[in-house]
């Protein structure tokens, strides 16, 4: 039966169903431009993407360095999963085991960013059903091995409910660090300060020997890799402050926003990454990064430890398990930690985990 509109309600309905055009339309140009903003204003767009070419191209001195003593089939990079800043380490295998040339190598690549990597690991060997309890679903595949930081409370708390194992093995050193813009006359913060500022306690750059301007220390959203390092590795238990002007996030279906660009490049910021990221992936001439305790995390101080943040990229899997593409995984990650399998890690630009 056809419904009738009476004719002085038809300008009414027509109204509402631009009204209602002009909604979807706002909401499909927000989803499509995945943008963070900061107290109302734009901070910026989708960095990461914008930048993919950088950390997807191979480096001048490139060579091929595998020399067979495991082999691995597009097919196995299915299996592979991990967080933006450790893409480079999947793209390099595809070089090396495949012959993918800078242009191929994307294809090879399924990182869905650290918490979903973590809960697809989870419940590949937990219970696939149980995944909406944990992340958006529409990010859900099997995966059997993971690159990424190290798990978060929350991740722990998934594993232990389905009754996984972690087994955690870390195949490339970091700095995590903290950043402002080029013009802040700020070179060097303490392990002190750092924790001082994000709990509440400094909230003026004259109070660390700057200007005499307010402190914005940005933060990263829950279970995100730098989040993760920030609450266990330099807050150690220490309540981190509410930021004291919020974010307001524009973002698509399920998107996890895995990239660094919430900083506003003005004086008075703070943010946190980590070094390989910052240096590799989305590079700016308008971002510093700051020494702590007067030592920066060049390669050298990773690897003697002098850097008081130094972290790493981790190799996760489920402990005790059998199945084939599980011992594939397996293989690969022993493989990793050879003196070829670092030489590797070395070629897509990180800091070996193993010392030579």
């Amino acid at each position: 039966m056809k419904t009738k509109y009476k004719k002085e309600n038809i300008p009414l309905y027509i109204a509402s169903a631009i009204v209602g055009l002009c909604i979807i339309l706002v909401a499909g140009f927000a989803i499509a431009m995945t943008v963070v903003y900061y107290s109302g204003h734009e901070i910026t767009g989708d960095q990461t993407a914008n930048n993919i070419n950088v950390m997807l191209t191979r480096p001048d001195n490139w060579e091929k360095i595998q020399t067979g003593k495991i082999f691995l089939t597009p097919e196995d990079f299915a299996l592979i999963d991990g967080s933006t800043a450790t893409i480079p380490i999947t793209a390099e295998l595809a070089r090396q085991f495949c012959d993918a040339s800078d242009e191929e190598v994307e294809s090879y690549v399924d990182h869905k960013t650290t918490h979903y990597a973590y809960i697809n690991l989870i419940c590949t060997y937990g219970d696939p059903e149980h995944y909406s309890d944990y992340a958006w679903s529409g990010n859900q595949a099997q995966k059997n091995l993971i690159f990424v930081t190290e798990p978060s409370e929350d991740e722990l708390e998934a594993a232990r409910s389905e009754g996984v194992t972690l087994d955690v093995t870390p195949v490339a050193l970091d700095g995590f660090v903290f950043i402002t813009h080029k013009d802040n006359p700020v070179d060097s913060l303490t392990v002190e300060q750092v924790q001082q500022i994000y709990s509440g306690r400094i909230t003026n750059w004259k109070e660390v020997g700057g200007n005499d301007q307010k402190i914005i220390p940005y933060q990263r959203e829950r279970n995100s890799g730098s989040q993760t390092a920030m609450e266990q590795l330099v807050m150690k238990g220490i309540p981190l402050m509410e930021p004291t002007e919020g974010y307001s996030i524009a973002t698509g279906m399920g998107m996890l926003i895995e990239k660094i660009a919430e900083y506003e490049n003005r004086e008075n910021s703070l943010g946190y990454t980590y070094y390989y990221y910052i240096n590799n992936l989305y590079k700016s001439d308008d971002i510093k990064v700051l020494k702590i305790n007067g030592v920066s995390p060049d390669n050298e101080n990773l690897i003697s430890g002098a850097y008081p943040f130094s972290t790493a990229y981790y190799m996760v899997m489920a402990d005790g398990e059998t199945d084939s593409q599980t011992a594939k995984m397996r293989e690969l990650r022993d493989y990793l930690l050879t003196d070829e399998g670092q030489e590797i890690i070395k070629m897509a630009g990180y800091c070996p985990a193993v010392r030579e």
